[in-house]
Order: structure tokens, then sequence, then C-alpha cells
């Protein structure tokens, strides 16, 4: 199915970006820490919510099967109220992230389970990418806020994998 090394590969190309404002890296997550309002580094979240296998061979017994999933990465960025240019910031980080997934296929990718090994071949990822930059809000106590930027990117991965 892939759906493991589909998120393992995604937060690979995501883990450690940079943004052209802000020098804090991004750090990308499988399986996310309890939620830290004082992380002043941006945030991915990346969830493989959806998908659907098509057999691609005739024969029962051994052949490929296309897995299509949708990948869904939360970005995430929690600034001091005190932040200059956090839009700005937030915006370019969103920037960074698309132009990182639309240019990472290069042709025939093995991609790997961490857990198991199996092995599955990328096809296709970031053809279309929608994402949804939801309006910034003020979090915590008050004296103790923080402006909290978020976002929601959604991409189509296609890997192959022999069974059989």
């Amino acid at each position: 199915m892939g759906l493991t090394a589909t998120q393992s590969y995604v937060q690979g190309l995501l883990q450690g970006l940079v943004g052209a404002y802000n020098g804090a890296p991004l750090e990308a997550w499988v399986d996310p820490p309890v939620a830290d309002a004082s992380a002043e580094t941006p945030q991915a979240y990346i969830l493989a919510a959806e998908g659907e296998g098509v057999r691609q061979t005739m024969a029962y017994t051994a052949g490929f099967y296309r897995d299509v999933h949708q990948v869904y990465v939360y970005l995430e960025w929690m600034m001091p109220p005190n932040s200059t240019n956090g839009n700005l910031a937030f915006t370019n980080l969103i920037d960074t992230v698309v132009a990182k997934i639309r240019t990472s296929y290069t042709g025939a990718i093995e991609i790997t389970d961490p857990a198991t090994g199996l092995q599955s071949q990328l096809l296709v990822i970031g053809d279309k990418i929608r994402w949804r930059y939801l309006p910034q809000r003020n979090v915590g106590e008050s004296g103790q806020e923080w402006l909290d930027y978020a976002a929601q990117l959604t991409f189509e991965v296609q890997v192959k994998e022999q069974y059989g």
C-alpha cells in the first residue's frame, strides 16, 4: 500500500526547510508530539488520510498495484505577539513547501517503509496542490498570547507496488 513509505518520504522532503523571512527550520512530523504553544519553529503534520488502490495487471496471484494517496500537510507556526512580518513569513513558508513538493519528483524514485522495509515506486507527487490559509488567531491567556498561523495543503501521491 505504500502509505507509511509515502508519509516518510514527504516528511523527509519537508524536514528542515527554511523560508526567506525567518531562519527557523520547519519541523516535519508523522507522529506529532503534544502541541506546544511555546515552540517558535514552524511545524508540519503529515497525514495520508484518503486513498485507493487499483490492480494494474490481470493476474490475481502476482502483479502491480497503483495506489493513490491524498496527503494532507497541516502547517502551523506559533509566533510571539511582537513578531514582525509574521504574515509574510508564514505565506513564504507555504510557498517554500509548495515549491519543494512540486520540484521533488525526478522520476523512478524508490521509497521504503521504515518499519517493514517494503519498497514502492513513486510515480506522481504534487501535480495538483490545494492549500487553505486559515485566518491568524491569538491563542493563550492574556499577557501570554501567541499568534497562531495555520494552513492545510492537500496533494496527491501515486505509488506502484509489486505483489505476489
